[in-house]
């Protein structure tokens, strides 16, 4: 849970570029593009349980970062310009992120009865109210550690990442939006140093 709380400064400092470092979302980032496969690549290796990835799990947030640099520049540059739209910004992100997810969740609830125990299905339900609500990163996170052998038993584990990333989809735009451009730097800077001190 700490080492993603690095994320939000992170990628929030992008935001103090904005002017400076403004991304085409038409253009193709090589560099992105290669970030996000390695990122990729180090997750799979380490659930595959590859011996010299043991570590591979940053690639989680190699990739949060990532999406964090991007999805910061996308939003400040549409504030700076005055065509931000919260409703706009959270269909375009609802329609791309949604529909896979409620089909993960609604085939996890199926098989549920036939794989989980009825102390697991307990667990499982809130499993299922975190992660429709966005909150599955909190509700596992006070249910278990993500290495212990019981995360095993959880079928929807896999969904604090995306609570995150939609929290997040949540925070900044309301960050930018309200707080004076002037302020966005100095903001910035204090994430940065409360993440590390935390």
């Amino acid at each position: 849970m700490t080492l993603h709380f690095t994320v939000l400064p992170m990628a929030f400092v992008s935001a103090g570029f904005a002017n400076q470092a403004m991304i085409d979302e038409t253009q193709h980032r090589g560099d992105i593009q290669s970030l996000r496969g390695i990122a990729v690549l180090l997750v799979l290796l380490h659930h595959a349980k590859a011996p010299p990835f043991q570590g591979g799990y940053l690639g989680v947030d190699i990739f949060f970062v990532v999406s964090g640099f991007l999805i910061t520049n996308l939003v400040a540059r549409a504030v700076l310009s005055g065509t931000f739209s919260f409703a706009d910004f959270c269909w375009r992100r609802a329609r791309r992120l949604l529909p896979a997810a409620y089909v993960t969740i609604a085939t996890c609830i199926m098989l549920s009865p036939f794989l989980l125990t009825d102390l697991e299905i307990g667990d499982f339900t809130k499993q299922v109210f975190g992660s429709v609500t966005f909150t599955a990163n909190i509700v596992l996170w006070l249910q278990t550690g993500y290495f212990e052998r019981a995360a095993e038993l959880k079928p929807l584990l896999h969904t604090w990442s995306l609570s995150i990333e939609e929290q997040y989809y949540l925070i900044l735009p309301a960050a930018l939006v309200f707080a004076p451009r002037k302020l966005w730097l100095p903001a910035a800077a204090g994430l940065t140093v409360l993440s590390l001190l935390i």
